[in-house]
């Protein structure tokens, strides 16, 4: 039985050309500076995040502030928010990140009314594909029209961190928490680990997004990347549709559990 927390099934999302490239193996890398520069230069919240890698939000006269204040020095960021604010360290900018679409067993049980071997169909959030729909329009090149690589999650983590041990990285994998910061106060100790990249606020929500964290390693410019080669993935483990894939159907044997096994 699979444990509901864990990924099925993994999706990327985004031009041909790259789509092909991470199929070959060669997984490139962002930064957390890079979401941050779309949000602030753009507008545009659903690739961009204003407040990635925040690890507090307290209110002003909190002790903490200047306690982290004192620990942190300059790499302290203190952004306002009404009668509190955010805390930030600004080396988290430079951290490699990679970040994909995880349908875990929980995704599909929520999809299941009934018992029995069944196809079960998922519908993307449209908000995951509409800003793809006008690059395509205005771009005529093949390798530049949208694509989805679908990845099976298990065969693609070993590759990750077969390649991770080889470059001598140390690499986290998680799902991003989303229910911490409903709260109006929350604080993450902030270590080396930088855990606070895997939480983001509830109107991301839709997005269900996994991430991988490379520590060891800074991106020195936040426009730049670093790519990570791990290996073409096969076909069997990885299928390249064009397009983007709006919904998807996947065949399950669904078991109830007596109450004694719950």
């Amino acid at each position: 039985m699979v444990p509901e927390e864990n990924s099925l099934i993994l999706f990327k999302f985004g031009a041909t050309k790259w789509m092909k490239a991470l199929k070959d193996g060669k997984v490139s890398f962002s930064c957390p500076g890079q979401y941050i520069n779309i949000a602030k230069k753009t507008g545009n919240s659903e690739q961009g995040d204003l407040y990635e890698g925040v690890f507090a939000r307290l209110k002003k006269k909190d002790p903490r502030i200047e306690q982290c204040g004192r620990k942190f020095g300059d790499d302290l960021e203190v952004l306002p928010d009404g009668e509190y604010v955010l805390l930030r360290r600004k080396s988290t900018y430079s951290v490699p990140t990679f970040c994909f679409y995880s349908f875990r067993g929980l995704d599909l049980l929520q999809n299941v009314t009934r018992p029995g071997l069944q196809q079960v169909r998922y519908d993307f959030d449209e908000r995951m594909y509409s800003g793809f729909s006008s690059n395509a329009a205005l771009n005529a090149r093949p390798d530049d029209v949208p694509a989805t690589l679908i990845i099976q999650a298990r065969p693609f983590h070993e590759q990750i961190m077969k390649a991770v041990h080889r470059e001598g990285f140390g690499a986290e994998l998680s799902h991003i928490n989303y229910t911490l910061f409903e709260n109006e106060e929350f604080f993450i100790e902030p270590t080396d680990q930088r855990k606070e990249l895997f939480y983001k606020f509830p109107k991301y929500r839709y997005q269900k997004e996994a991430r991988i964290l490379l520590h060891g390693l800074r991106i020195k410019k936040f426009d730049e990347r670093y790519t990570l080669n791990i290996g073409p993935l096969p076909d069997e483990d990885a299928s390249l549709v064009a397009g983007i894939k709006m919904y998807f159907e996947i065949s399950a044997n669904i078991e109830e559990l007596d109450s004694d096994e719950v």
